[in-house]
């Protein structure tokens, strides 16, 4: 992958999930973020470390406390973080319409195009999809 990579909140996810349905994705998301943190392409949006926090405080099978959360996204605050204006709302609205997508992921897929990624990596966007010059890449299929 050339240039810079947008992490969708499921990735990151699964970088903190020590249950043991998730410890083959774990490994594999680590190494991924480890990897476009050192090179400096890594990306994620306001959003993204929303989704991450209730979800890893709340909605995995061992839960993070909040403490270790917030320690994870200090590590994570060191990529690139897109922060939603109202242009990338309304243009989320029109890819939302126009795919028959869910607004949030349009807000992502808006998010990664303000930042001028290439791609997405994300467990819920259809893998292989185009939209923008970017492309949706499920990075555990």
């Amino acid at each position: 992958m050339s240039g810079n990579v947008f992490f969708d909140s499921n990735t990151l996810i699964y970088a903190i999930d020590s249950s043991p349905e998730g410890s083959h994705k774990s490994a594999k998301s680590r190494r991924l973020i480890r990897d476009h943190i050192q090179n400096g392409s890594g990306v994620i949006s306001v959003q993204v470390i929303q989704e991450f926090y209730v979800v890893a405080t709340q909605k995995i099978a061992l839960p993070l406390s909040s403490d270790q959360a917030l320690e994870y996204l200090n590590y994570l605050s060191i990529m690139e973080i897109v922060k939603p204006d109202y242009e990338m709302v309304v243009t989320a609205v029109h890819i939302h319409k126009r795919f028959q997508i869910s607004f949030w992921d349009a807000m992502i897929i808006q998010a990664a195009a303000s930042a001028r990624c290439d791609t997405i990596l994300s467990e819920d966007l259809q893998d292989g999809f185009k939209i923008n010059g970017l492309r949706v890449l499920n990075p555990f299929t």
